[in-house]
C-alpha cells in the first residue's frame, strides 16, 4: 500500500498536527481491554514522531488518561481521554466534571446489574461513561444495547454510541471532534493542518472536525462508509506513514533517533 502512503504524504502539506485514536489504530484490538499488546517499537516511534512534529501530536481516545499512561508511559504527547471529557496538555491535566463522573458511576452500576450472568459480555466503567463489550459473544449485541438504553433512562446528558462489538455511553458534550478543535487553538497545534486517524464510528467526529479545519481523516481497517478522506488497510501501514513523516521533517536528529531506536527495539 505504498501508493496510499504516498498519496496521504502528498496531501500532508506544510506543517501538520497528528491526532490519533489508540485501540484499533495504534494497537490491535484485543478480546479484553486489558489484553492489548503494545508493539515494542511503538513507544520510540511515537516519541520520535512527537519530536519531528515539534510536539503537535495528540492521542484522542475513549479510554481514560490513566489507561493510556499504563500502555504508553513517560510520553509527552497531548492526551484526550473519555472521548474528550478529560484531557492533558503540556503536563497540565483537566479532570472531567464531577457530576458526569457521578452519573457515569450510576449508569455503570445499573447496566452491570442488568447484565449480571450474561457470559461473554463485559461492562467497562470509565471516568465519564461505560462501555459494554460483546466481542466474546457477538450474538448478544442486542441484549447489551438494550441494557445500556435502560441504564441511561433519566440521564439526559448522556447518550449511547455503537462501535466494533461494543456499545458505549458517553456525555453528549464530549466527542473527538470537540477534542481536536480545542487543541487546534493552542500551541503547538495552532496554524497546522489537522490529520485525524481512527478506525471506528466514534472517530467520525474527529474526521469531520479535521476536514472542517483544513485537514483530513485517515480510517484504518476494512472499507466502510466514512467521512475520512483516506484509508489504510492496517496498523503496519499507518506506521509506515508515521516513519515517512519523520523522514520528511528537516529534523535529521529525530529521523536518526527513530531509525536507531526502532532497530534496537527489534533486536531486543
Amino acid at each position: 500500500m505504498q501508493n496510499a502512503v504516498s498519496a496521504i504524504l502528498s496531501a500532508s502539506s506544510g506543517p501538520v498536527a497528528i491526532f490519533t485514536d489508540f485501540d484499533g489504530t495504534l494497537v490491535e484490538i484485543a478480546s479484553h481491554p486489558d489484553a492489548v499488546v503494545v508493539p515494542e517499537d511503538l513507544p520510540i516511534r511515537i516519541r520520535t514522531l512527537y519530536a519531528a512534529l515539534d510536539g503537535a501530536l495528540a492521542v484522542v481516545t475513549g479510554r481514560s488518561i490513566a489507561a493510556i499512561d499504563g500502555f504508553l508511559p513517560s510520553q509527552a504527547f497531548s492526551l484526550t481521554g473519555s472521548h474528550g471529557a478529560e484531557y492533558r496538555h503540556n503536563g497540565e491535566q483537566q479532570a472531567p466534571e464531577s457530576h458526569l463522573v457521578d452519573d457515569a458511576r450510576t449508569i455503570a452500576d445499573r447496566v452491570s446489574d442488568s447484565l449480571h450472568g450474561e457470559n461473554g459480555v463485559l461492562v467497562e466503567p470509565k471516568p465519564t461513561g461505560v462501555a459494554v463489550h460483546y466481542r466474546a459473544a457477538p450474538e448478544k449485541g442486542a441484549i447489551a444495547s438494550a441494557a445500556l438504553a435502560r441504564a441511561l433512562d433519566g440521564f439526559p446528558d448522556f447518550h449511547a454510541i455503537n462501535g466494533k462489538k461494543v456499545v458505549e455511553a458517553r456525555p453528549k458534550s464530549a466527542n473527538k471532534g470537540v477534542a481536536l478543535s480545542r487543541l487546534m487553538q493552542v500551541n503547538p497545534f495552532v496554524g497546522r493542518m489537522p490529520i485525524f486517524i481512527g478506525d471506528d464510528v466514534t472517530d467520525e467526529d474527529g474526521f469531520a472536525a479535521a476536514e472542517r479545519l483544513g485537514g483530513f481523516g485517515i480510517r484504518i481497517g476494512e472499507e466502510s462508509e466514512t467521512l475520512a478522506r483516506f484509508s489504510l488497510p492496517d496498523i503496519a501501514t499507518l506506521y509506515s506513514y508515521f516513519d515517512a513523516l519523520i523522514e520528511r521533517e528537516p529534523n535529521n536528529t529525530a529521523s536518526n533517533f527513530a531509525d536507531q531506536g526502532i532497530q534496537e527495539s527489534r533486536i531486543r
